[in-house]
């Protein structure tokens, strides 16, 4: 484990840091200001604490949250309120006042402690904020210079840009607004953190460091393009020759963060955003029978950083309560549901599409297998046709679970070498598979009926006319892998005597043709 690092405020660019540095070998500590979102990251494995700075004091346990800390990471921004140039910089001192001055210090600032001086700006520019947020700032990165010394590096980021935070929706609909021809100053949260990270690993501390792309398009094509690839109303600008003559403006210069931390931008130019190569890569995940603990790594990797779970009717509370923080939308379909299922799909499809192209990471969340039964065959080929980069992750089907779960040898030598999985929908679909199913039950291979419990009546008569034999075994598990598990075992004979008396409740599955050991 790498040294221990403390995050004062898990936020939109602090919660994505702290998971990033944890999957990079640091103990990570993050805190919020607020019970109701310390509840949320309580699903996390690193420890988190209610911290809120006020400016005559630290609510919270501050010994507690900085005791191991080597690194302290400042990531909260000034409020928009009165008087924010005199109580952000007393926040600050109620850091300073209860912080040993050997701790080390990442302070997240902005670049609007800088002037528009029409032209390039650098590190070494005496500042003149024009905001009183930026004024805030910078008497703040002088408070923690005064008392840190060299164990402070100042990181001034840009506008920051990314998941949740598409430039598309920043202006959309807004009219005659200033500036159109300005270049815009911005930076990707992967190049934040990314900057962070190398701070850390190279120890680059006593530093101030501008973080921002190296691009820097117009504000007026940036942002009405923005607008368009959301489908938004693009935002309108006064164009006349007065308003261009009154422009004013900066143009950020990186070049420093670049040769003193060797570091290269993932978004070096913004516009990037915009192209499907640069999207995140969309996530169709089979979360298995409902059991979180027979979830892939990967899928619950996954799971676990989405931003938007498009999820089905059949997902666990347990593998949902993975990720507590991500925008949930159910796209699923119970049992009796008349909905038009061209339609639901269609809008499945345009779901992940949207959030996708807004930059979110998206879980596309099935039961199962997405393959087996899941419908993933439509969303691949949806996403394939619009360029939209994706990944299907397997998932344990059903009637693998349950055959392992219940002891139920599916292929065996001297007995079945096949097994057929299909749905119960044939017996009310088609004549001649329901036939084909019966005849490959009676050469003795294992089949596996899914969503069976009420065609169980179609069923059963065909098996027995074309095999012949009621002592034929049959099972059938209920919520398989779950806490309400249950099985009800029996032969052709019987079976649905069985699973009247015994109430069994969907979904089932069934397991014909082998006997659990």
């Amino acid at each position: 484990m790498k040294e221990y690092i403390s995050i004062l405020g898990l936020g939109w660019l602090g919660l994505p840091l702290a998971l990033k540095l944890q999957k990079s070998g640091y103990s990570v500590n993050g805190s919020t200001a607020t019970l109701d979102k310390l509840k949320l990251l309580s699903k996390y494995s690193f420890l988190a604490s209610r911290i809120k700075v006020e400016s005559d004091e630290i609510v919270g346990d501050w010994e507690s949250f900085t005791a191991e800390t080597s690194t302290l990471i400042i990531n909260f921004p000034p409020k928009r309120i009165d008087d924010i140039e005199t109580i952000h910089p007393l926040q600050i001192e109620q850091i300073i006042k209860h912080t040993p001055k050997s701790t080390k210090v990442i302070f997240v600032s902005s670049t609007s402690v800088y002037q528009n001086n029409n032209g390039v700006i650098d590190e070494t520019e005496d500042c003149t904020p024009e905001k009183a947020s930026g004024r805030a700032l910078l008497k703040a990165e002088h408070l923690l210079q005064q008392h840190f010394g060299s164990n402070v590096t100042i990181l001034r980021l840009a506008g920051l840009i990314g998941p949740q935070r598409h430039p598309g929706r920043f202006l959309a609909n807004k009219k005659q607004l200033k500036n159109p021809n300005v270049p815009v100053n911005l930076i990707h949260q992967k190049d934040a953190i990314g900057l962070i990270e190398a701070i850390l690993e190279q120890n680059c501390f006593g530093e101030i460091i501008n973080g921002c792309a190296d691009v820097h398009p117009k504000r007026k094509a940036y942002y009405e393009h923005a607008a368009i690839k959301l489908n938004l109303p693009a935002p309108t600008f006064e164009t006349t020759t007065a308003v261009a003559t009154k422009e004013r403006f900066k143009i950020v210069d990186n070049s420093r963060s670049k040769s003193l931390l060797n570091f290269t931008y993932q978004f070096s130019n913004p516009e990037w955003i915009f192209t499907k190569k640069h999207l995140p890569e969309i996530n169709i995940i089979g979360a298995g029978p409902g059991n979180k603990n027979l979830l892939t790594l990967k899928a619950f990797e996954a799971i676990q950083n989405a931003e938007v779970i498009l999820h089905d009717n059949l997902i666990s509370d347990e593998i949902l309560a993975i990720n507590t923080q991500a925008e949930r939308i159910y796209v699923g379909r119970k049992f009796g549901d008349k909905q038009d299922q061209k339609n639901r799909q269609d809008n499945i499809n345009q779901l992940m599409k949207s959030h996708c192209e807004q930059g979110a990471r998206v879980v596309r969340l099935k039961s199962g297998d997405p393959y087996v039964y899941g419908r993933a065959a439509e969303e691949a080929r949806f996403l394939k046709k619009h360029q939209l980069p994706f990944t299907v992750v397997p998932g344990i089907s059903a009637a693998l679970a349950a055959a392992n779960i219940c002891n139920i040898p599916i292929t065996e030598r001297n007995h079945s070498n096949a097994m057929l999985i299909c749905t119960a929908h044939t017996a009310d679909y088609s004549f001649e598979q329901l036939n084909g199913i019966a005849h490959m039950l009676k050469a003795g291979n294992t089949i596996s009926i899914y969503m069976g419990l009420k065609s169980l009546h179609r069923i059963v008569p065909k098996l027995l006319e074309v095999c012949q034999d009621d002592h034929i075994p049959v099972n059938a598990i209920s919520s398989v892998s779950r806490q309400q598990q249950a099985i009800v075992t029996g032969n052709l004979g019987d079976i649905e005597e069985k699973i009247t008396k015994a109430n069994l409740q969907m979904p089932v599955v069934f397991i014909i043709g082998a006997t659990p050991i």
